[in-house]
């Protein structure tokens, strides 16, 4: 016999979604509503503090009904599916929400029921309208659904947080606009992403404890990254989105052009994101040249390299040690500037060790290309290609280029300028004296690298390639910063800048 149009619907692709997407408007937002109004009316915050755990309570009895009754109550079992077993969204989705409410504040709580509802739904329907561009790491999803998830959730997260915002960001009785967007576009980014992970843990528990989760972490590094800055500072909540954006198409075209593998390409886009979140798109434009210059000077010449044996491991791909050694210190500089409440010295330490990174690589790329033996800095005799401390007029070239090009790209881009702090305008001295620093600290981290590298390098227990290149970026960064501060001193106290 076949089945009635009821149960045609019932059955129907994204029934459920859509019953979850009503759910949350019929059920969810009267319920942040009742909170809004509890908070009002309980001045003594006699109330308001349970009113979590009795909102639990309640999403637990709904799912006691959902599981033992719901299937045999006639029209709402439409939300059943045939043979579908214990292991049902009917009452796992109220199930993970009560626990949602038991272990996250209040707007994170309904922020990730958001997420979860309004998100799923319209996933589920322009993935079937547009089932082309599956994504790479899962053959079910495609594109379209995964944006789809993305806009939704956004606007559904906004709503709820701009209703109960994060008490971390409220000002005068209102929320922080800035804040909320950026809040409620990362728990919608970081469901979409986790819905779209093919897993056996059911999406109605990993999307809403992940979005609460992520939620709860981004709003206390937010408030840790800008409440020890002035007003008015580049380092705005929005920095964070733009990151995970910029840093995401960074990460495609690092894989694209084999610069690296899939791990070290993770570790780069997260300290690429610390990097671009303090040091604004400015600051991102010298990692980028970083990035780009020295992945394709590894590759420049690599017949060459092979040949003679100075190649990078993996034609030229580079691995997390390579990343540790590298980044670690420009992105720990960028983390640590709330702590020096936006003075521009670590800023200026982070220009500095990344022109000490580039200007090393650019030494070792070019220099093991050139047709004269390279010198031992220590004592100047001649030593094959590859040696370490090694130098060479043509690397030691590549080295000054590569050092100013960073130091260009700091004036060209304003990197200076906003590392300053300052609202108004540097004189250009000031600009010009802080550029010939970040010059200086990477020609002064390469020459301490060569020299680690003929005395210590792999003659010393743990100290290798990588401990090498550590010392090479630290002390471009130590020089930066130190110099600015002297720079400071003179301007402040002679010149009154």
């Amino acid at each position: 016999m076949a089945d009635s149009p009821r149960r045609l619907l019932a059955h129907s692709p994204g029934f459920r979604n859509l019953v979850h997407f009503a759910v949350f408007f019929a059920v969810g937002l009267p319920l942040l509503l009742i909170m809004l109004v509890v908070e009002k009316l309980d001045s003594q915050r006699a109330w308001l503090p349970y009113l979590p755990f009795w909102i639990a309570g309640f999403l637990a009895a709904v799912t006691l009904f959902n599981a033992f009754v719901l299937p045999y109550v006639p029209l709402l079992n439409m939300v059943v599916r045939k043979n579908e077993g214990w292991h049902s969204g009917i009452w796992i989705y109220p199930c993970s929400l009560a626990a949602c409410f038991m272990l996250f504040p209040p707007y994170a709580a309904f922020a990730a029921w958001a997420v979860m509802a309004c998100g799923d739904a319209p996933a589920s329907l322009f993935g079937r309208l547009i089932p082309a561009h599956k994504l790479p790491w899962n053959a079910k999803k495609t594109y379209a659904g995964f944006g789809a998830f993305v806009l939704f959730a956004t606007g559904s997260a906004y709503l709820t947080l701009f209703l109960m915002p994060c008490p971390l960001f409220v000002k005068d009785g209102w929320p922080l606009l800035p804040y909320v967007w950026t809040l409620a576009v990362l728990a919608a980014i970081s469901g979409a992403l986790v819905e779209s992970v093919d897993v056996r843990l059911d999406d109605n528990v990993r999307v809403p404890f992940v979005s609460a989760g992520t939620l709860v972490v981004a709003a206390y590094f937010l408030k840790f990254s800008t409440q020890r800055l002035p007003e008015g500072t580049h380092v705005q909540p929005q920095n964070l989105v733009h990151a995970l954006i910029a840093n995401a198409l960074l990460g495609v075209a690092v894989l694209l052009f084999r610069f690296a593998d899939f791990p070290a390409t993770v570790l780069g886009m997260a300290l690429g994101t610390l990097i671009y979140f303090y040091a604004n798109w400015q600051g991102y434009v010298l990692f980028g040249l970083f990035v780009g210059l020295g992945s394709g000077l590894s590759k420049m010449g690599l017949q060459k390299k092979t040949a003679n044996r100075t190649a990078e491991a993996n034609e030229g791909k580079r691995g997390i040690a390579n990343v540790m050694a590298n980044l670690l210190v420009p992105a720990l500089c960028c983390a640590l500037y709330p702590l020096l409440h936006g003075r521009p010295t670590l800023l200026m330490a982070f220009a500095g060790a990344i022109a000490a990174a580039l200007a090393d690589t650019a030494s070792s790329e070019i220099g093991v290309l050139s047709i004269h033996e390279p010198r031992l800095i220590t004592t100047f005799k001649p030593v094959p290609h590859g040696t370490n401390g090694a130098i060479s007029l043509l690397g030691t070239t590549g080295a000054v280029a590569a050092s100013g090009v960073i130091a260009f790209a700091a004036y060209a881009t304003g990197f200076v300028q906003i590392a300053s702090g300052s609202a108004k305008a540097l004189p250009s001295w000031v600009l010009a004296g802080a550029c010939v620093t970040i010059f200086l600290a990477g020609l002064v981290g390469t020459a301490v690298d060569s020299l680690l590298g003929a005395t210590v390098e792999d003659k010393l227990k743990f100290v290798g390639k990588g401990a090498v290149n550590f010392m090479c970026t630290l002390t471009g960064a130590m020089t930066a910063g130190m110099a600015t501060e002297a720079w400071l001193f003179v301007a402040e106290r002679w010149y009154h800048v």
